[in-house]
């Protein structure tokens, strides 16, 4: 089954969009543009005011994604929580609405193999374009409970680490007997201090 030729002419453009933000043709790019467009129709609204997205992978779908949906990191309208899976879930701030939308396993069938890391050729990414995204990837209604801390707008707390004296933004201290520290100086941080070789 094929899709009506103004949903593929809609589609053709994000992908477009999408491409030119991310550099080139993937898979990933794809997926997105099926994830997004799935995920928008279900919370029922295109208002990048309204819509919060979460993805669960830091790669080319993310992209796409963002480009879509309007959504940015920097906005805090989208959030990454990196479970390495093809998905994200969408959220409409105003109703409350969420719902998770992934690459399913029906996408083996489409594609003909196992590993869609084999599936490069553009002519399947033209076939994948033209496939209805049920075919492609599942929904599922969720609930979010997001911290008021994690919403988009202004920084609700600031405070100063007092370890290495870093200001901390939105409740991401970590309480200390001397004061609030931040991740870095309570943990381990992800760097290590010094020269490079």
């Amino acid at each position: 089954m094929k899709i009506d030729g103004e949903l593929l002419k809609k589609r053709k453009e994000n992908l477009a969009k999408a491409i030119e933000y991310h550099g080139h043709l993937c898979l990933g790019q794809i997926l997105g543009v099926h994830i997004a467009e799935t995920g928008l129709k279900a919370i029922g609204t295109i208002d990048t005011k309204k819509i919060i997205v979460y993805v669960e992978i830091d790669r080319c779908l993310a992209d796409a994604i963002q480009i879509i949906t309007g959504t940015r990191l920097g906005r805090r309208s989208m959030k990454l929580v990196n479970y390495g899976k093809m998905a994200a879930t969408f959220i409409n701030t105003e109703t409350g609405d969420a719902y998770r939308v992934w690459v399913s396993g029906k996408i083996k069938e489409i594609m003909g193999t196992e590993s869609i890391e084999k599936y490069k050729d553009e002519n399947h990414y033209e076939k994948l374009l033209e496939v209805p995204s049920e075919e492609i990837v599942s929904i599922q209604k969720v609930i979010v409970n997001i911290p008021k801390e994690e919403m988009p707008g202004k920084p609700l707390r600031t405070v100063f680490c007092v370890n290495c004296n870093e200001k901390i933004f939105d409740g991401k201290e970590i309480p200390g007997e001397k004061g609030p520290l931040c991740k870095a100086c309570s943990d381990k941080p992800y760097y290590i201090v010094g020269e490079n070789n």
